[in-house]
């Protein structure tokens, strides 16, 4: 890149995008038309008025509006931010609020501390969300960790999912290992995969007390559950689970499991306090 002016907008000021080094918005800012630089950074209030392409790093800690398209290495959100158009980038960490219009296309890593939405589709290769991330048309992802909420409107695919959040997924979730400790009320139209376990989570007064715990004599165990339609995989394990249809090779109903119909090619086992409609061997 050649050697360009530096653009920092102080105070209240509009100014034209084009080439620049590094890009600054400390007070009330406009640039007009897409904007190239190095770095970019929004401390008050800023708006880009076309594509923002950084090829380092971005930052907001104020408030941002990109109109465009957001391209940079790396984003760093712990304010307000929202792009128009799709977000291109190595690597995503949202402290704050982060909402993207179009596709969101993540090449490393994304890490959601605070709030992430895209109304498009995400693809990340690695995502983990601790605090509340939306997807409206699907995710894509190598491996996915959830200590947060998850919420997908479209299908969500990964090679490896582990939740101890929640996840509410109203397509299928595919992964070829999948992990659930059941922290509040989960729900995903259908799992497959190579293996599935849902289990409840056991807090550490749950693990002093039993599963009696004050929680449950209060409000009872049914306050941690996961309801889906179809469950299918090789190797099923199930706890607190309520289902239509469970079909697998080796398959375990645990404790609290409603189930309508299960089917199987290998093994079942059943706990005492689960409940089974119908069982098939296929």
């Amino acid at each position: 890149m050649h050697e360009y002016r530096d653009i920092d907008i102080n105070g209240f000021g509009t100014v034209s995008g084009g080439h620049c080094e590094d890009l600054n918005i400390n007070g009330a800012g406009k640039v007009q038309g897409a904007v190239e630089c190095k770095s970019a950074s929004i401390d008050g209030a800023g708006t880009i008025e076309g594509d923002l392409t950084v090829l380092e790093e971005f930052s907001c800690d104020g408030r941002g509006k990109v109109q465009g398209s957001l391209r940079a290495a790396s984003v760093e959100v712990d304010g307000a931010m929202k792009v128009d158009g799709g977000l291109f980038a190595q690597r995503v960490d949202v402290d704050g609020s982060f909402k993207v219009v179009g596709n969101s296309e993540i090449s490393g890593k994304l890490e959601i501390d605070g709030s992430f939405r895209t109304e498009g589709k995400l693809r990340a290769e690695a995502l983990t969300v601790d605090g509340h991330c939306e997807a409206r048309n699907g995710i894509s992802a190598e491996s996915i960790t959830v200590g947060g909420i998850l919420k997908s409107e479209a299908d969500v695919q990964a090679e490896r999912l582990c939740s101890t959040g929640v996840l509410k997924i109203a397509g299928l979730l595919n992964a070829e290992h999948v992990e659930i400790q059941l922290r509040g009320d989960s729900a995903v139209e259908s799992i497959g995969g190579g293996s599935i376990q849902i289990r409840l989570q056991e807090s550490g007064v749950d693990l002093v007390l039993g599963r009696f715990s004050l929680g449950t004599l209060f409000s009872g165990n049914r306050r941690h559950h996961l309801a889906a339609n179809l469950i299918e995989a090789d190797e099923i394990h199930l706890e607190y689970t309520d289902a239509q249809l469970v079909r697998g090779s080796r398959v375990y109903i645990g404790p609290e499991c409603v189930i309508d119909r299960v089917e199987y090619s290998g093994e079942l086992s059943t706990d005492a306090n689960a409940t089974v409609r119908e069982r098939v061997k296929i």
